[in-house]
C-alpha cells in the first residue's frame, strides 16, 4: 500500500463475517460494501449476501491505520527484562467466610531477579489482633526483602537470598517469638516454621499455596498460537486445605485495551474428582493486564471457586499497580 492509495487491501483468513469485520473497522456493512465495490476488480464485487469465501477486501486507508495501531503485532508474551520499581495493592476476599485481607507489596525488578517487600496485612480493614494470626504475620515478615529468580514463562524458580532469610529467622525472629508466644500450639507452629525457613528452596510449595504468589507468578509468558491456548491449573483453597484442578483456556486479546494495555483472559471449569463427582463444579475467571512496552503485570482481577458439600467457596482476587498517592 503506497502513500498515493486511499485504500488498504486486507487478506481474509477463514470465513468472512461482514458484520464483525465492518464493526472492527468502525464502519457499517453498507459503508464497507460501497467502498470495497468502488475499489475492487469486477471479480471481487460483493453483496450483502456474501459468498462463503472472500480472499481480499478493500477498506479506507485511514480506517486500516487506525485499527492497525490498536492491534498486537505478536502472539508471544515475553518475560520483562527491564529494571523498575512498582507497588501493587492486593485485595483478596474469601467466601463464605466473609473474610477480606489487603496489603501492599513492592516489587523491585532487574533483568536478573525480583526483590519483593510486603507491607502490613489488614483483615476486614482492621489490623491483625488474633494471637495465631499475629504470629504468622510476624514470621512472614522474616521473608522480606525476598529475592527470587523466575523462569522464562514467569514461574518462580529459586529463592536467591534463602540463606539470609534463614539467618534472620534463627538469630533474631525465632528467639523473640519463643519468649513471647508460649503455648503448645505456638510451639508446634514455630517448629514447622523453623523447618521451612531452614531452606526455603526445599519448601517452595509454601509459595504455591499462597494465592498471590500463585497468580502473580503464573506461567503466562509464552506464545499463544491464534491468540489461544489450553492448559491445566491447580489452586489451593486454604479454608478447605486442598487443591482444586481446572481445565483452563488462555485468550489473548487481539487489540490493546482502551488504557493501552495487553489483556489476557483466563477462564476454566473445575475438573471432576472425588470431591465434586455428581455435583456443581467451580470456575475460574481472571483478567490479566500487561504494560504495552515492558510486558510487566499492570493488574490481575477475577475470581476462582470450588464446591464442598454443596457450598460454593470463592476467592476474589485483585492486584493492581498503584501510584504513590493511592491507598487501598
Amino acid at each position: 500500500m503506497n502513500s498515493e492509495t486511499k485504500f488498504a487491501k486486507v487478506k481474509i483468513e477463514g470465513v468472512f463475517n461482514l458484520e464483525e469485520f465492518s464493526e472492527e473497522y468502525e464502519m457499517t456493512p453498507e459503508e464497507f460494501l460501497n467502498f470495497h465495490n468502488k475499489h475492487c476488480s469486477f471479480q471481487e464485487l460483493l453483496t450483502l449476501s456474501l459468498p462463503k469465501y472472500v480472499e481480499y477486501v478493500y477498506i479506507p486507508r485511514d480506517k486500516f491505520e487506525t485499527r492497525d495501531q490498536k492491534l498486537l503485532k505478536s502472539t508471544i508474551l515475553n518475560l520483562p527484562v527491564v529494571s523498575s520499581e512498582k507497588t501493587y495493592g492486593v485485595v483478596i476476599k474469601f467466601s463464605p467466610k466473609n473474610l477480606q485481607i489487603h496489603y501492599r507489596i513492592k516489587i523491585k525488578r532487574t533483568p536478573f531477579h525480583l526483590e519483593l517487600t510486603k507491607e502490613k496485612t489488614y483483615v476486614n480493614n482492621q489490623e491483625i489482633d488474633k494471637v495465631i494470626e499475629q504470629l504468622f504475620e510476624k514470621a512472614e515478615q522474616v521473608l522480606y526483602p525476598l529475592q527470587i529468580s523466575v523462569k522464562k514463562d514467569g514461574r518462580l524458580e529459586n529463592i536467591i537470598n534463602h540463606e539470609q532469610i534463614a539467618n534472620r529467622w534463627k538469630t533474631d525472629c525465632l528467639p523473640k517469638m519463643k519468649d513471647y508466644y508460649q503455648s503448645e500450639t505456638t510451639d508446634q507452629i514455630l517448629k514447622q516454621l523453623d523447618l521451612a525457613y531452614a531452606n526455603l528452596n526445599l519448601k517452595k510449595e509454601m509459595f504455591e499455596r499462597n494465592i498471590f504468589y500463585k497468580l502473580f507468578f503464573l506461567p503466562v509468558y509464552k506464545g499463544y498460537p491464534n491468540f489461544f491456548m489450553k492448559d491445566f491449573l491447580q489452586i489451593y483453597f486454604s479454608s478447605l486445605s486442598r487443591n482444586a484442578g481446572y481445565a483452563i483456556e488462555y485468550s489473548l486479546h487481539k487489540e490493546y485495551t482502551k488504557g493501552n494495555k495487553i489483556a489476557l483472559k483466563i477462564t476454566g471449569t473445575e475438573d471432576e474428582d472425588g470431591f465434586n463427582k455428581n455435583s456443581s463444579k467451580g470456575k475460574i475467571d481472571l483478567l490479566y493486564k500487561f504494560e504495552r512496552e515492558t510486558r510487566e503485570i499492570f493488574s490481575i482481577n477475577g475470581y476462582l471457586s470450588t464446591f464442598e458439600k454443596g457450598e460454593e467457596y470463592i476467592i476474589e482476587f485483585q492486584a493492581y499497580e498503584q501510584k504513590h498517592s493511592q491507598s487501598i
